[in-house]
């Protein structure tokens, strides 16, 4: 456990100095051998981490709590992964609690949270749950728009998938009839239905079965399935097109530029780029004024602002602050007015601060009220910093080009516009054949057209065999009687196995496709969670009870009303 602790806190340059230093073991003693308190390093949060590290003495947390420290989403993970290994409820939510204190921005702590007051029914922990900002972190909104997006482009193609493989076994009679056009027997029906079955039981893979059976479904699809069809494969390629240009793969797995620059804003990050874009010289520019650097934050902003040109509010108030610790104060106070032509109150507020220093008293004053005006009220005397916006970073994480990620393929791309495409060719087949009476496929050899309707040979048969009407129509109506107990039973079992997948088979569509959709949103968690993107570094508690108890809930919904809509209401959407 020593050893994961140091290599986990590596990060840390005092925590590691500290540790390096023969200080360490020297304090290490004398708290063992009581001739020291902890009591006297309460204020070192060095000292307590290392204490507590080596002893797992509970005083330590306690003296943590009380400290206020910059942001350690490193010592918030190391608690999580003690709550995890812990089973006493109460130890779990205290190191909870004191992650929080570290780090109260990390959505793996608002998680954990969740998962601990769901299993354990408790609304007080719900409650702190939902108090935390998260929101107001780049990190958290990736990761949360990052695996929406995820869920959603899954979600489309299982669904649509779905809907392909019901509509391929109401069609799928009708299909074997197709392939051989002449009379046939029953046995000869079943080659062709065994035929029709070899893609999904040889292929084994879901885009591959998807290209064969919705090519094949394409020329048996009545206008309205296919504009289902085609509004989801749209939405598909929509989704794939945004993903491609929305590098939030590689950021959220740390492995992209714009990562390590959140890391230098956001934890005060030690890492080393060179930055290549403007946008990119912003940002490590603020970092550094950040960390105190200040001669090469310094070389920076005034490289934009003077070779690049760029007079953004933010490189002109920060560059103004710079100016002030150098103490060139008329350089300062230059930028600072040019910075007044936004609506931002930090220059306002950064130049009565500089007019308190020239004993400027009435022209400060005036300056702090305008400052005040726009929002700006705090009780420092240092100059205020503009931190970049987080449109700087979404901006960063956009590429004018497509980037083929391990998130879309090529293949991937090149089955959903081939399939698009085949769904505009104007060739189609006639319409399926089913005895109007028993509701049997018949191929066109084996139908007889009575009217509007098409009957096969045994019903003919069995209906002229009769010349009483009152007869007939009870005969046709036993006739009909075991397809309408099997159609009855396929959709009712269809539903049980997917709610709303009973609804697509009896042809309403929309409402069919709406709750399997919902429904696959339930699944996909537990079934393909491996394409969804856990973030750098992620330690959290599970996440089991979330999901169960969000998708109970969805799930009891979907069959209660696909249910309701099923056995109720007419056949078609």
């Amino acid at each position: 456990m020593i050893i994961i602790f140091t290599l986990i806190l590596g990060f840390n340059r005092d925590y590691q100095n500290f540790i390096d230093s023969p200080r360490s073991e020297s304090i290490f003693v004398t708290l063992m051998h009581n001739r020291t308190k902890l009591n006297d390093y309460k204020s070192d949060p060095v000292i307590l981490w290392f204490w507590r590290s080596r002893t797992n003495d509970p005083q330590a947390d306690s003296f943590l709590k009380t400290l206020t420290i910059p942001r350690n989403s490193y010592l918030a993970g190391v608690l999580r992964w003690e709550a995890k290994d812990t089973k006493e409820l109460q130890q779990k939510y205290e190191k909870i609690k004191l992650a929080i204190h570290f780090d109260s921005l990390a959505i793996e702590n608002f998680l954990s949270l969740l998962s601990l007051g769901l299993s354990t029914r408790n609304l007080g922990i719900l409650k702190t749950a939902f108090s935390l900002p998260i929101l107001k972190d780049f990190r958290n909104q990736i990761f949360l728009l990052g695996n929406f997006i995820m869920l959603l482009f899954l979600a489309l193609f299982f669904n649509l998938f779905v809907f392909l493989l019901i509509k391929f076994i109401y069609y799928l009679p009708v299909l074997s009839h197709r392939l051989d056009p002449l009379k046939h027997n029953l046995f000869k029906g079943m080659l062709g239905f065994a035929f029709l079955l070899i893609p999904s039981l040889v292929l084994r893979n879901f885009y591959l079965t998807f290209l064969i059976y919705g090519i094949i479904l394409i020329f048996i699809f009545n206008t309205q399935e296919r504009n289902y069809f085609r509004l989801c494969l749209f939405l598909l390629l929509l989704f794939s097109l945004f993903a491609t240009m929305f590098n939030f793969v590689p950021f959220l797995k740390g492995k992209d530029k714009t990562y390590y620059l959140y890391q230098l804003v956001a934890l005060d990050s030690d890492i080393r780029i060179n930055p290549e874009s403007e946008l990119e010289k912003e940002i490590l520019a603020y970092a550094y004024k950040k960390q105190a650097m200040h001669d090469e934050a310094l070389a920076l902003y005034e490289d934009l602002y003077y070779n690049l040109n760029n007079h953004r509010v933010d490189v002109v108030n920060n560059l103004a602050n710079l100016y002030a610790i150098y103490e060139e104060d008329e350089r300062a106070e230059e930028l600072y007015r040019r910075a007044m032509v936004s609506d931002r109150g930090e220059p306002y507020f950064n130049l009565a601060l500089l007019k308190y220093k020239k004993i400027e008293y009435l022209a400060a004053g005036e300056l702090m009220e305008e400052a005040r005006k726009r929002g700006c009220v705090r009780a420092q005397n240092e100059p205020i910093d503009i931190v970049p916006e987080t449109k700087v970073f979404y901006n960063l994480l956009f590429t004018p080009h497509f980037s083929f990620s391990s998130l879309v393929k090529n293949f991937h791309w090149i089955v959903l516009l081939l399939v698009l495409l085949f769904t505009f060719v104007p060739s189609k087949f006639s319409p399926p054949y089913r005895c109007a009476i028993c509701r049997r496929p018949v191929c066109r050899q084996c139908a007889e057209e009575v009217g509007e309707e098409f009957h096969c040979q045994d019903c003919i048969n069995k209906l002229n065999a009769t010349k009483n009407e009152a007869i007939e129509e009870e005969l046709r109506q036993s006739l009909g009687r075991t397809h309408r107990l099997l159609d009855r039973f396929l959709k009712v079992f269809l539903n049980i196995l997917l709610p709303g997948a009973g609804l697509i088979y009896k042809n309403k569509n929309f409402l069919g496709m709406v709750f399997t959709f919902l429904a696959v949103i339930v699944y996909i968690p537990f079934f393909f969670k491996s394409y969804l993107i856990k973030p750098a570094g992620w330690i959290a508690l599970s996440l089991t009870p979330i999901i169960i108890v969000v998708g109970v809930v969805i799930l009891f919904f979907c069959y209660l009303f696909s249910f309701l809509f099923l056995l109720g209401g007419n056949d078609a959407d």
